[in-house]
């Protein structure tokens, strides 16, 4: 969805895009709200966070929910159009105990002066819409019936309390997400077309390693 350059490099040459820091902090809070959660889904009950926050939902039980969160297995499905494997490790699925409803849930973390309430229209925003919409699509190819309405569960952590005292305190939020999958289809059609082109896609505008590999090439040559 950034570059389609990038992507056939990534997926058909192998040369992967440089990554970005890891955010360390960031993944031991989301390792350490699955255990939470994990607790939840074996009591059937509602988190004290979630609950403090008006909803009753419950950590969806399944046996496949290990291998869903799993990064190195996840949630897959075969499209049968493009005869592509498509693939995405959720953070959760929560039920609504009083309709049945599931709905996918994300789990992110940051550090602000107040609790995140909304997201933005930052082009890493959308990406978080995107993700949400995929594990829906994804779920949803597996035989689930899920909610249009996802959620992402956000934990902020105060930058403007008192002191540290080995310890961080987070405010928790949840924000709404009405998922539409639209999109998938199509982007799965541009994708094989990409993949299966003789030459490279046009490298876009937006693409910052694009230009920086442009530029370089450019030093080079007048250099």
């Amino acid at each position: 969805m950034r570059c389609p350059r990038c992507f056939v490099l990534d997926r058909r040459a192998w040369v992967k895009p440089p990554s970005g820091p890891s955010f360390t902090l960031n993944s031991a809070v989301d390792g350490l709200l699955k255990k939470e959660f994990n607790q939840h889904r074996e009591a059937q009950s509602v988190h004290p966070a979630v609950a403090q926050l008006g909803y009753n939902f419950v950590p969806y039980r399944d046996d496949r929910i290990d291998d869903w969160q799993n990064s190195r297995k996840g949630v897959t499905y075969l499209d049968s159009d493009t005869n592509l494997i498509l693939y995405g490790a959720i953070d959760d699925l929560w039920v609504d105990p009083e309709t049945g409803t599931l709905h996918v849930v994300d789990y992110k973390t940051t550090s602000k002066d107040s609790p995140v309430t909304a997201l933005s229209d930052a082009e890493y925003h959308d990406a978080y819409r995107r993700q949400l919409e995929v594990y829906s699509f994804l779920l949803s190819n597996n035989g689930l019936e899920i909610a249009p309405k996802a959620y992402w569960f956000y934990a902020t952590a105060r930058k403007n309390a008192e002191g540290f005292n080995m310890a961080l305190q987070f405010d928790p939020t949840l924000i709404e997400h009405s998922c539409n999958t639209g999109w998938i289809g199509p982007a799965l059609a541009a994708m094989k077309a990409a993949l299966e082109a003789p030459e490279l896609p046009t490298a876009p505008a937006t693409c910052q390693i694009c230009a920086y590999v442009t530029s370089r090439g450019l030093a080079e040559r007048t250099s």
